[in-house]
Order: C-alpha cells, then sequence, then structure tokens
C-alpha cells in the first residue's frame, strides 16, 4: 500500500509530536508499506522517502499551502492508495487539493484543538473562523482518527465529525528503554545514593507544578529533577532558587530525547503531573520500566493494567499537595520495599506500548476502506 502522511509538525524539533510522526511513519514501513512523508524540518527518516518544503516556512497558512502543492504533485505522480493528514490550526488546503484528485483521506487528530486554542488566547472570531475551516475538511475526509474519547467527542461536537476512530497513542521503545539506574546517574552527574524523583518532558502549562513543589518541601532527603523546556521554565528556575540542602531541586533545562531517557532512568519514581488527559510521558515512563505518580485521568486504567500487582502506578485523585505528596511517599515507598520492577514485567508491558501497535491499527482501517 501506498501511503502519503502529511504534517506541519517540524521534524527538527525534539518534541513528542516529532516522535509520534517517526515512530508511526516507520513503522508503518516496518509493515511492508510504501510511505512518503512531507513534512518540514530537516531529519532523517528511516525506511521512508522525506520530502520537505522550504526551509524558511513557519506553522501557519503559507506552509499549508507548500505542503498542498507537495501533496498534490505526489497525488498526481506517484498516486497514493492513502493519505493520512495531521490536523493543525490551518488544516485546508492539503485536504481540499486532494480531495480534489480524489486520494482517500484520513485525519489525524490528537487534542481538542479549539478548546486549545482558547487556552492559548486566541479570539473567538479566529477560533470560530479555524472552526469552519475545520468542519470543511473532517467533511471531505474519510474518518478522524483520535487517541482518546474526549478527543473524539471534541471532534464530534465541535468539527461535526461522524467517523471516528478512537486508535490509542504509543511509546517510542526504540529509545524508551531499560538501563542502568547507576549508570544513568553518573553519566548525568547526579548522586547514586539519594533518592531521587523525576518529572521530564514539556513544561507545558497545564502541568501542576505548584502542587508538586509544595509537596516536594515536605520530602526531606529527596531530590526532584526538571529536565524540559517550555512556558514553565521561570517557574522551575524560581523553584530551584528556594531549594533546601534536604530537599534539593535540581534542573537540567532543555535536553536531548536520548538525555531525558538517561532521566527517567535514573529517577527511584517518575512523576506526571499533567492534568486534563495522560499524554504520552507515562508511557515512556511505562517502557523505561519506572513506578510513577500522575493524577487520575483520561487514559489512566490503561497505565494501571500494564503493571497488576507491582504498585507501579500511584494515582492522585485530589488535586491538593497533600494528595500529590502522599503518593511519591507511597511509591518511594514501594520502590524501597519491592525493588525495581522486574525485567519480564517490563518486557511484557512494552509489549502493548510501542507504535508498532498503533501503526497496525491504522492500516488496518485504510484496508478496511479500500
Amino acid at each position: 500500500m501506498k501511503i502519503l502522511y502529511v504534517t506541519q509538525v517540524r521534524l527538527d524539533e525534539p518534541s513528542g509530536a516529532t516522535r509520534h510522526v517517526l515512530a508511526c511513519v516507520r513503522e508503518m514501513a516496518v509493515l511492508g508499506h510504501e510511505v512518503r512523508l512531507i513534512a518540514p524540518g530537516e531529519a532523517h527518516v528511516e525506511q521512508a522517502r522525506h520530502i520537505r518544503p522550504p526551509k524558511n516556512l513557519k506553522p501557519g497558512i503559507r506552509m499549508e499551502l507548500a505542503l498542498a502543492a507537495l501533496a498534490s504533485k505526489q497525488a498526481l505522480l506517484w498516486r497514493p492508495d492513502f493519505a493520512y493528514v495531521r490536523i493543525s490550526a490551518s488544516t485546508s488546503a492539503v485536504v481540499t487539493s486532494l480531495s480534489v484528485l480524489r486520494v482517500p483521506i484520513f485525519l489525524e487528530l490528537n487534542g481538542p484543538i479549539l478548546d486549545e486554542m482558547e487556552r492559548m488566547g486566541r479570539g473567538p472570531g479566529i477560533i470560530e473562523i479555524v472552526k469552519g475551516v475545520l468542519c470543511k475538511v473532517v467533511g471531505q475526509s474519510l474518518g478522524v482518527v483520535v487517541p482518546l474519547p474526549s478527543v473524539g467527542e471534541h471532534a464530534q461536537s465541535k468539527l461535526d465529525a461522524d467517523r471516528i476512530y478512537l486508535i490509542e497513542n504509543g511509546a517510542d521503545l526504540a529509545n524508551a528503554t531499560p538501563g542502568d539506574i547507576g549508570e544513568a546517574r553518573r553519566a548525568l552527574g547526579l548522586p547514586e545514593h539519594q533518592r531521587i524523583i523525576a518529572a521530564i518532558g514539556n513544561l507545558a502549562p497545564e502541568l501542576r507544578f505548584d502542587l508538586l513543589a509544595e509537596a516536594h518541601r515536605k520530602l526531606p532527603g529527596v531530590m526532584l529533577l526538571v529536565v524540559g523546556g517550555g512556558a514553565q521554565e521561570s517557574f522551575i528556575e524560581a523553584m530551584t532558587m528556594r531549594t533546601s540542602s534536604s530537599s534539593p531541586i535540581v534542573f537540567l533545562g532543555r535536553r536531548s530525547h536520548e538525555e531525558a531517557i538517561l532521566a527517567v532512568r535514573s529517577a527511584d519514581v517518575c512523576l506526571n503531573m499533567r492534568d486534563g488527559c495522560l499524554g504520552t510521558k507515562s508511557l515512556e515512563y511505562a517502557a523505561v520500566g519506572k513506578r510513577q505518580v500522575a493524577f487520575v485521568t483520561e487514559g489512566s486504567e490503561r497505565l494501571e493494567s500494564l503493571y497488576s500487582g507491582l504498585s507501579a502506578v500511584h494515582l492522585v485523585q485530589e488535586r491538593s499537595v497533600l494528595a500529590v505528596q502522599q503518593a511519591i511517599e507511597n511509591a518511594l515507598h514501594a520502590e524501597k520495599t519491592m525493588g525495581p520492577l522486574p525485567l519480564p514485567a517490563i518486557e511484557k508491558a512494552r509489549q502493548s506500548l510501542g507504535w508498532s501497535a498503533t501503526a497496525q491499527k491504522i492500516v488496518e482501517l485504510f484496508e478496511s476502506h479500500k
């Protein structure tokens, strides 16, 4: 099968979205399909042909027009069996041009896009325009692929989608692998014999570092390691200024994905302070084989099922300092008394976490519409 994958995600930026796209493309190719990826950014794309728009374009309408021109050329010359288009706020021209050329299209929606625009401060007029455009492209597609039921509800209620397919996201198992905790700490210059809790990833506004900061102060002898960049960098830097010798905070800032995985391996317990939806970071923690603390939210049940009976996931129901503190204490206690998660359990969990399962379901969706 010939699959044309189109996205505005820059492939040279170290983000979860980039890893998502590259892993999906790679796994589709591993399944024996011919994949061409149209996306900005310099990157080595394994087992697929990468077609890039001009370097100077930023995400938005101009980028969308450039992608549409490239997609139309591929539709005419290569004749893909299906196109898979990741939705952005400016998605319009790609879908319209491919629809005119009679290429069957599926859309991928990874979040409640209109709600996210509102949280970012976009005005109601702009949001209404984007809604109108996205409703049109949804109508031109064979359906919308979503990772969570809530995203599907958003697509249905806000974008008039009536063909919604739930396919869960995965973790990049190529990088998110188990490893020796001592080696990871030595590589990052961290103390080998101190208890360490770690929060790794994009420091998005919805991460409840306000609760974590207060909870950590009540955990003497525990180091908090934070790795990542984003909206809350200044808040994390302010946290480090108030740190104490009994509860130190180490902020490593933005790091490569390989270094971020080293940080995961270095921790006794990992933290996902994201409020609203689970995201993919908890999946990476699970793939590396780490106990973790996360809020009860959509997707939590998937986490709990991965390591049944091993006290691996400690969920926080109440959004309070005390609840976060108690969950961290319970996770640290489990790590101390039960020891690290056993390798056979980690390998079993990894079988259901990879992007290969996601890609297989997407391809099966295409095949069902031939």
